[in-house]
């Protein structure tokens, strides 16, 4: 699939010379190993998918590196596995993939809960807008995917909520990289 950051040359973050350090807390300023990242993150939300009846997997290479906040990207994962697995039946999959794109690095997060609806896609990333839960019927406070949103923006990346071919969620979050910002090690 194409590419979700789409960049040309002077546009978006690039790292800094080589006689100037990064700022602290700047996405370039920090190098984090995804995988190991997505990995944990994964393995912290299986107890509850466990619970929950729900099979969660994870795919991708064994090992990737791009520069970014470690905490926020954790964060982002999390708040999406948490949605994914609000909206999943029991006996269902979540599964966690992780890819490098020609432009980007993307984490896909896939459900098998009923999708979203149509009149809501414009509306998921609003602050304070939620979706009941198919199961309890319960809203969450609507603050997830913007949080996510911001955490992307942060990162000159973008996420995406869509449904998928055979149903279900199918959120990715991508951080856009540079050849400089992506090294497989």
């Amino acid at each position: 699939p194409p590419s979700a950051c789409i960049s040309s040359p002077g546009v978006g973050a690039s790292p800094a010379p080589p006689h100037e350090a990064p700022r602290p807390g700047t996405p370039s300023a920090l190098r984090t190993v995804l995988v190991a990242g997505a990995r944990r993150v994964a393995r912290e939300w299986t107890p509850r998918a466990l619970a929950a009846g729900i099979d969660l997997g994870y795919e991708g290479p064994v090992q990737l590196q791009a520069r970014g906040e470690q905490l926020l990207l954790r964060e982002a994962l999390s708040n999406l596995l948490d949605n994914a697995l609000d909206f999943s039946p029991a006996g269902g999959t979540v599964a966690v993939t992780l890819a490098a794109q020609r432009r980007s690095v993307d984490i896909t997060v896939r459900d098998q809960g009923p999708g979203v609806p149509e009149y809501a896609y414009e509306k998921v990333f609003e602050k304070f807008y939620s979706l009941a839960r198919p199961h309890t019927n319960k809203k969450s406070t609507g603050l997830g995917l913007p949080f996510v949103k911001e955490i992307a923006d942060l990162h000159e990346g973008r996420v995406s909520l869509r449904n998928g071919a055979g149903g279900g969620a199918v959120a990715t979050l991508s951080k856009c990289i540079t050849p400089s910002t992506l090294a497989r090690i």
